[in-house]
């Protein structure tokens, strides 16, 4: 009877076994904990198989175990595969230790229970969180570059759409929607190298480093990263499994360098949502991205853009949780991760939907930065610093005089006039300036305005174009460098097959 109880195989935990050195199975809390939800373990399966089969490979190759048994267990693990490699490890309810479970009930423990010698359950699951981490950084990088292309082509549509750009909620200065269009793309570059940067600190292997000093066993430490994909050994075998910035694989940037991609995609969609006002129409979202009224059937809700804000909320909440939870050492980082994740990818990807199918209202645009407000104004006072010589500062107090004179009569920057200038001049200066018409008519024209801003990184047509074909190059660099990435994870994975083809042919 006690031989019974000391080989029964405990849910979530394996080799607990009540009867070793604990008499009670675990209680619930710590049986989920252990295996987390379903989704999330589905997700992790694929990743506990690779990393038992390039450990089973190394143990082999290193003589730690025989190749005889090496091949048995490899040869049970392809048996797995054919029969439904998520149903078998979601039925052994052991988590990251499935495969071992699994093998012990196939094989018996004295051929099964030979796949763990050199590795804990912390090494383990530091493998699986570099390696789901490492994977989404790359999607979120695809996603990422997809949403670049679409700003892109929609710069390229709207270089000569006038707007007027707002600072503080106010009309500011003309500019065109390309250019502002282009301004949410630069910080996306960014976001990519912070992801790349971030994927070369990743994807490190922790694989043989025990719970935090390794084992006696000769463990080729090099040789299963090689078989994993990843680019380089963790050189401190404590830090690789206990090391705050990569606990267990998952380092406070997995939160933070995708959670400054979302304030990015997010800050689009509140621009969105604000020039899809009434008062505004300056844009249209496609009818998918909108729900309408249960009563008011006049009404088109941008619905995406808010959960795109909420999806945001969520993700700043999470990395708040992620930094309180390292701080009392919990668990769960790589499950929590997911969902952030998951939010950030999907509200990337709707994004770039809306901003393929969305419609500028152009004339709307311009209608407004030539009517409303005084967007020309620092434009008028240039003039005056360009043409007369005055300080910048005379010529900024002059104009201020005027919009607001201009605004008690109820009088438009489009109908400002030379003689106007002149009065309050004369009432500051006490003297005329004498602007012509014509220059006047030219700084007072938002169109004109745009063009004269012929530096670099202005909104002048040809410097948008400029910034739009530089942004291009980068954009087919950027995908040259992720699929590169992915060819050498899928080498690696090749040389998996192999090296087991190997050893189930000698073995």
């Amino acid at each position: 009877m006690e031989m019974n109880i000391y080989g029964k195989v405990a849910k979530g935990e394996p080799y607990r076994k009540a009867g070793a050195r604990l008499t009670e199975d675990a209680e619930e809390i710590q049986y989920r904990t252990k295996l987390g939800d379903p989704a999330q373990q589905k997700r992790e399966f694929k990743i506990y198989h690779m990393f038992d089969k390039a450990h089973l490979v190394m143990l082999a190759e290193q003589k730690i175990i025989d190749r005889a048994d090496s091949a048995k267990m490899l040869r049970a693990l392809r048996r797995m595969e054919s029969l439904g490699l998520d149903t078998i490890r979601a039925e052994t309810q052991a988590g990251e230790h499935s495969g071992e479970a699994w093998l012990i009930s196939e094989l018996g423990e004295q051929t099964g229970g030979k796949i763990h010698a050199g590795r804990s359950s912390g090494d383990f699951m530091a493998v699986t969180g570099r390696i789901f981490t490492r994977d989404y950084i790359l999607t979120l990088m695809e996603a990422s570059l997809d949403l670049r292309s679409a700003l892109i082509r929609l710069a390229e549509n709207n270089i000569d759409t006038v707007m007027a750009a707002v600072t503080w909620s106010q009309h500011a200065q003309p500019n065109s929607f390309a250019h502002h269009v282009m301004s949410w793309e630069y910080p996306l570059e960014n976001d990519f190298t912070r992801l790349k940067q971030m994927y070369g600190r990743i994807n490190c292997s922790p694989a043989g480093a025990g719970i935090l000093t390794g084992s006696r066993y000769p463990i080729d430490r090099e040789r299963t990263a090689a078989l994993l994909g990843f680019d380089s050994v963790i050189p401190n075998t404590r830090y690789a499994v206990l090391g705050f910035d990569g606990w267990l694989g998952v380092s406070p940037e997995a939160y933070m360098v995708p959670t400054v991609l979302m304030v990015n995609v997010s800050g689009i969609a509140a621009d969105l949502y604000t020039w899809g006002m009434t008062e505004f129409k300056y844009i249209e979202l496609a009818d998918r991205y909108c729900g309408t009224s249960s009563i008011m059937p006049q009404k088109k809700n941008p619905y995406t853009l808010l959960w795109i804000r909420g999806a945001a909320s969520r993700t700043y909440g999470r990395l708040a949780a992620f930094l309180y939870e390292m701080h009392d050492v919990c668990a769960g980082f790589t499950r929590q991760l997911a969902e952030t994740l998951d939010d950030i990818k999907e509200a990337v990807t709707t994004m770039t939907g809306v901003l393929t199918s969305i419609k500028v209202n152009k004339e709307r645009m311009k209608h407004n930065a030539i009517t409303l407000d005084w967007c020309c104004a620092t434009d008028i006072a240039d003039l005056l610093v360009l043409e007369k010589g005055l300080p910048f500062r005379t010529a900024h107090q002059i104009v201020a005089i005027l919009v607001r004179k201009s605004i008690e009569k109820g009088i438009t920057q489009a109908e400002v006039t030379s003689e106007m200038v002149d009065e309050v001049a004369v009432e500051y200066l006490g003297k005329r300036l004498e602007i012509s018409q014509s220059l006047v008519d030219s700084a007072i024209n938002p169109a004109e305005c745009i063009a004269a801003r012929k530096l670099l990184g202005g909104p002048a047509p040809e410097r948008i174009n400029q910034d739009i074909s530089r942004a291009g190059d980068q954009i087919t660099k950027d995908r040259q460098e992720v699929s590169s990435l992915r060819e050498r994870l899928r080498v690696a994975d090749s040389a998996l097959e192999k090296a087991i083809d190997a050893i189930l042919t000698t073995g």
